[in-house]
């Protein structure tokens, strides 16, 4: 048996889930997330929604509960400008400790100067900066920047590709072993807390089956 997880989707602005595929037809953009929320208990925010102008994130704790866990994602190939950073640092202070950490590739943390890994701690202030990168088999591997030394730690998040032509079947074999083997508590291991479909356009019924597996995985 499996350790409790949580799970959730990278973005929630989908237009597949519009159109009562997911979301009723009449449901403004705007209470989507509300609407998400019924359901999952996690999301990425992508950096496509926190560096547009005039994309606000005011309302989003009062459309979720206190349980919501948000990372946020940070996709810049290169040293971002000070806009990006003053950007993701105001979604990180309002969403406050419901920001569980800001997801930064292991390439892009390696390339940057010290200064600049200064500069964005310093913007993020308290929250976990994380590092990923896509494995061959799919899953994520995690690290977690303290002070100036990269360590794993105890518990961790990931992120899972899973395309429509995965059986349910496949699907559910490959992530017991993964979440079995995190959570042996092996040297070296990371317990993994929170799962998140990765795909850039994920299918809201994958979600669903995500989460179904991860039920019966706890059971």
């Amino acid at each position: 048996m499996i350790l409790s997880c949580i799970i959730g989707s990278w973005g929630w602005q989908h237009s597949e889930w519009e159109n009562d595929v997911f979301y009723p037809d009449d449901l403004p953009q705007d209470w989507q997330l509300s609407y998400y929320s019924n359901e999952f208990d996690l999301a990425v925010v992508p950096a496509s929604y926190w560096s547009a102008d005039g994309y606000g994130e005011d309302d989003w704790l009062d459309d979720v509960t206190d349980a919501f866990v948000f990372y946020i994602d940070w996709p810049f190939l290169q040293l971002a400008d000070q806009a990006d950073y003053e950007k993701c640092a105001q979604y990180c202070q309002h969403l406050g400790k419901q920001v569980a950490a800001v997801l930064l590739n292991r390439e892009i943390w390696q390339d940057l100067s010290a200064d600049q890994q200064q500069w964005f701690k310093a913007a993020t202030k308290v929250f976990t900066v994380l590092q990923y990168n896509e494995g061959s088999d799919s899953s994520s591997g995690y690290m977690s920047v303290v002070d100036d030394q990269v360590s794993v730690p105890g518990e961790s998040v990931l992120l899972l590709h899973s395309e429509g032509k995965e059986s349910l079947r496949d699907l559910g074999g490959r992530l017991g072993s993964l979440l079995q083997n995190k959570d042996q508590g092996a040297e070296g291991g990371t317990n993994i807390k929170h799962i998140v479909l990765s795909n850039e356009k994920p299918n809201i019924n994958r979600l669903k089956d995500l989460k179904t597996l991860v039920t019966l995985l706890q059971g």
